[in-house]
């Protein structure tokens, strides 16, 4: 689903509402004027995808539209119903942005290309948990307050590792990422919110360096001003130095588009009625309602001016496979 919101609507809206309330704004809009009004959608057989076009302007295509020096943003949000049953976000997700970005702007080269997981876990000293003070000193043997000392050091060793490891799930994503660099399609990938130790560790098990890092506004500027959050901006921020990456700063919400929200706007217009997928489940299962998968908020610019030639959102959501709860078990009809 491609949305475009008029520029009287981004010089309004974006400083003061957050850009969730935003898009599912612009995707209310997006879905009354396609499906009640003028009924512009179509189905792609090659994506397996149901296409509703932007109501304002069916197709933003920079060429046509004669812009040049221009600069192409996207942001990607991998939202959490794009996991499969291993909790992995399926690198396809990004090949199908990629395919749906160029089909609204052209085939343009992707000047930056930022991915944001809503479900990375959370950096260590982000969640706004307070450092543990130590308790009074106690008379206790020597050797004691040293084994509590090794103790400490090992159990934040394995939480560091614990998060290094955790990140190895989003690395198809991230290597397909890469790949788009490689093959030109992209200058310049991304992640976002991620701590020096998720970093690292998704560096070391891809051999992928991002060239640019965001982090959320508001943890920043807590950073600035307490202890815990402060020592994880500045490793992120020495860690990016060391490396050559470009430390960024953003103010997007965590998830996006959360499916509470989607299944609101899709019982109002009656999605799961008006498309009904073809896919044939296997006996003992049923195709399930439809789930957001992706968000990408893509912006164009020109150059040297500042000013937003192009800017919207892309939604992409599908259906799962689903065991059947009123299934009837085979034994029944065996007897």
């Amino acid at each position: 689903m491609g949305m475009t919101r008029r520029r009287q609507a981004i010089t309004e809206r974006v400083p003061t509402t957050p850009r969730k309330v935003v898009l599912a704004d612009s995707l209310g809009e997006t879905l009354n004027t396609a499906l009640v009004i003028s009924t512009s959608f179509r189905f792609d057989p090659e994506l397996n995808m149901l296409e509703i076009l932007d109501p304002y302007n069916p197709r933003n295509n920079i060429e046509v539209k004669g812009i040049s020096n221009y600069k192409v943003s996207v942001k990607l949000f991998i939202l959490p119903a794009a996991s499969d049953v291993n909790n992995r976000p399926a690198p396809l997700y990004v090949k199908q942005a990629l395919t749906c970005l160029k089909k609204q702007l052209g085939s343009v080269l992707i000047d930056e290309f930022f991915v944001s997981f809503a479900d990375v876990p959370a950096q260590a000293g982000a969640s706004g948990s307070q450092p543990q003070q130590p308790e009074p000193a106690k008379s206790q043997p020597a050797n004691g307050s040293r084994s509590r000392s090794r103790s400490r050091q090992k159990g934040s060793q394995s939480a560091a590792g614990g998060e290094a490891d955790e990140m190895r799930r989003f690395s198809k994503v991230w290597r397909m990422a890469s790949r788009l660099r490689k093959e030109g399609d992209v200058a310049k990938i991304g992640i976002c919110d991620v701590s020096r130790t998720q970093l690292e560790g998704l560096c070391e098990h891809t051999g992928v360096v991002p060239d640019m890092v965001q982090v959320r506004v508001d943890e920043a500027e807590e950073g600035a001003e307490q202890g815990a959050e402060q020592a994880g901006v500045e490793e992120l921020r020495a860690f990016a130095r060391q490396h050559g990456i470009s430390l960024r700063t953003h103010s997007d919400s965590g998830v996006m588009l959360s499916n509470a929200t989607f299944q609101a706007l899709a019982a109002d217009y009656k999605i799961n009625e008006r498309f009904p997928t073809t896919e044939v489940p296997p006996e003992g299962y049923k195709i399930d309602l439809m789930r957001p998968r992706w968000v990408a908020n893509y912006s164009v610019t020109i150059r040297n001016r500042g000013l937003v030639a192009n800017r919207g959102y892309i939604v992409m959501a599908s259906s799962d496979c689903v065991l059947d709860p009123n299934r009837v078990s085979r034994s029944i009809y065996e007897n």
